[in-house]
């Protein structure tokens, strides 16, 4: 009876232990876009504190430039204006571990549907929007990294999932709009962890008992 009872316990304890899910702590990298260039918008941008233009041209807009999402301050179209799909990769790179990326990425709001491309450590994902998908909610993903890794968003417009790939257009000067993004590194939930715990010592208690 009490190995039976030693078991249960071990299987909730694994149980808990899968049902740990990953929570943001500490922020590592933000970048809000709003301190680039004084403030103001430029087209085919390279001058980014935190990012390198690693494909193609990006455009820095918002605050009254080519302002599609009044209020938010300045944002990156990722399709800047020499016909180029565009690429930024951070400058930082973070190193093995769990982590929570989050980031506002939106339409075009031009009429066409574009395709980025986001890689970091395990996260390797296509994101395809039509022209009036808004910023909100924001988009938010699990990952780990093995060895240190940088952060990449590349406009691609292979356009894999949905809307379909017929409607959609790239290298036209008319891309995805990025903003907000946040890299935090990934805790249990705490109450997962309450609940881990009480196997724990639940089965431990159990081998005492036999013991005596």
């Amino acid at each position: 009876m009490l190995n039976k009872s030693i078991a249960l316990v071990g299987l909730a304890a694994l149980l808990a232990l899968g049902s740990v899910a990953p929570a943001a702590a500490g922020v590592v990298f933000s970048d809000t876009f709003n301190a680039e260039n004084g403030g103001t918008g430029a087209l085919n941008y390279t001058g980014f504190s935190n990012w390198n233009v690693t494909q193609g041209t990006v455009d820095l807009i918002g605050n009254g430039f080519f302002d599609f999402y009044p209020g938010n301050g300045l944002y990156v179209d990722m399709d800047g204006s020499t016909g180029q799909n565009g690429g930024l990769t951070s400058k930082q790179t973070f190193a093995a571990g769990s982590y929570i990326l989050s980031f506002n990425l939106a339409g075009s709001a031009r009429g066409d549907i574009n395709t980025v491309e986001v890689k970091l450590g395990s996260l390797d994902q296509f994101i395809t929007l039509g022209s009036s998908a808004p910023f909100n909610p924001a988009m938010s993903f699990a990952l780990t990294i093995t060895t240190p890794d940088a952060l990449s968003f590349t406009q691609t417009d292979s356009c894999t999932g949905s809307p379909p790939s017929a409607t959609c257009h790239g290298g036209d000067n008319i891309g995805l709009i990025l903003d907000n993004v946040t890299l935090a590194t990934a805790v249990p939930e705490p109450s997962s962890l309450l609940l881990l715990g009480a196997a724990l010592a639940g089965a431990g208690f159990i081998r005492r008992r036999r013991a005596r």
